[in-house]
């Protein structure tokens, strides 16, 4: 047992513990994916209230509940979440968001509740389902956000609303990550859930924020990022030559796996994630389709890091306007991005210096269906980041 009265882990969910049809569980007047059901902690769904049972007095999705003491407790879930890519300027974001007055955080930056601790792995990425899931109970009414949403109180006439904080959850793996998703479900050739469908289940009016890059510089930079701090075993020193070599590996594994799978499969299969280059993780219309599955396009918001790195008193802006808070004042937006200019925590010896014009085509001709695909579901040719002019 964790903090007094609560669990920290507890057992996963059993659909047999549960009223389901074929496809289907239903608990507190939600209609659940039984797949769903065995990947998270058991009491995600049935601690978890019907939503019309939030507190009509936050703007944050709150409400009462008992601990396993029975002592009377806040619980909350995040109103947004930061929820990816990898290397594409989230820190930046948080960092700055979590300054503003109506804006708190559970805790650090990325949780990863979603992605991991729900099920039973550890913080640390690549790494198997080795314990019970960190509980609902426990995750939903952990951190110091309850005083920060209280310190937010403000009447308004023509609104029940009395607590206008909001919480956030910034885990930009959580867009990717679904890593040893077979271990859940054997048989299937891709996952048949994943976070979103777990996150748009638990609140359908859930905002999305998420930022793309570049693909080709992305895994540039996550490969020098991994490579340093030792996430994936690399042979050092990182180089061009290297880069490349690891990069064609990565490319050929995915052609093999697509003569026997979807591409969805693929994106998503865990031996690909294993790899140092991070390829799977600039695929990214395959992750935004899904994201878009259970959440309508105005509740996510798509940044592009190369225009926040550009001009970021608009971009944060637009995410301001987006969550419907008040602006930054520009002055203070001023002074704060002087004083906390980004400082790349690489040292040159850890970067590649350049990326050959061999690995660079390589990339631009494997990346091309999948950007087709991104700005078909966007709806603008930005999202090519002038690759093929």
């Amino acid at each position: 047992m964790g903090r007094k009265g609560i669990n920290k882990y507890t057992a996963f969910g059993n659909p047999d513990k549960l009223y389901c049809d074929a496809e289907y569980c239903y608990a507190n007047e939600r209609k659940i994916k039984k797949e769903i059901i065995k990947e998270t902690p058991e009491d995600m769904f049935t601690f978890l209230p019907p939503q019309k049972q939030f507190m009509k007095e936050f703007r944050n999705p709150c409400w009462k509940g008992k601990d396993l003491l029975g002592e009377d407790k806040l619980f909350c879930i995040p109103y947004f979440y930061i929820i990816g890519f990898t290397k594409c300027g989230t820190t930046d974001l948080f960092a700055i968001l979590k300054n503003h007055t109506h804006v708190s955080s559970r805790s650090g930056k990325e949780t990863h509740y979603f992605d991991r601790l729900r099920r039973g792995r550890i913080i640390r990425m690549n790494r198997k389902p080795t314990r019970l899931p960190v509980s609902f109970l426990s995750w939903t009414n952990g951190g110091k956000f309850r005083q920060n949403l209280l310190s937010t109180y403000r009447k308004d006439n023509d609104s029940d609303v009395l607590f206008h904080g909001i919480t956030m959850d910034a885990t930009p793996s959580a867009v990717w990550d679904n890593e040893f998703w077979e271990v859940f479900h054997p048989g299937y050739r891709e996952p048949p859930v994943t976070n979103p469908d777990v996150i748009a289940t638990i609140n359908p009016d859930t905002r999305i924020i998420l930022s793309l890059r570049n693909p080709i510089s992305r895994m540039q930079s996550a490969y020098q990022f991994f490579c340093a701090f030792r996430v994936y075993a690399c042979d050092k020193p990182v180089t061009p030559e290297k880069f490349h070599n690891l990069v064609g590996e990565a490319v050929e594994m995915f052609r093999d796996c697509r003569k026997t799978n979807t591409d969805r499969g693929c994106v998503y299969n865990t031996e690909s994630h294993q790899l140092a280059t991070h390829l799977y993780a600039s695929i990214y219309s395959v992750y935004v389709a899904d994201w878009l599955k259970v959440f309508p396009r105005e509740q996510i918001h798509v940044m592009m890091f190369e225009e926040h790195i550009s001009d970021e008193i608009a971009s944060i802006n637009g995410v301001c306007d987006f969550l419907g808070i008040s602006r930054f004042p520009v002055d203070y937006m001023k002074t704060y991005l002087e004083q906390h200019k980004v400082r790349n925590s690489l040292r040159d010896s850890a970067r590649i210096p350049y990326i050959l014009p061999e690995t660079k085509n390589l990339l631009k001709d494997f990346f091309k269906p999948f950007l087709d695909d991104l700005v078909e579901m966007l709806g603008d040719k930005k999202w090519y980041w002038k690759l093929y002019e």
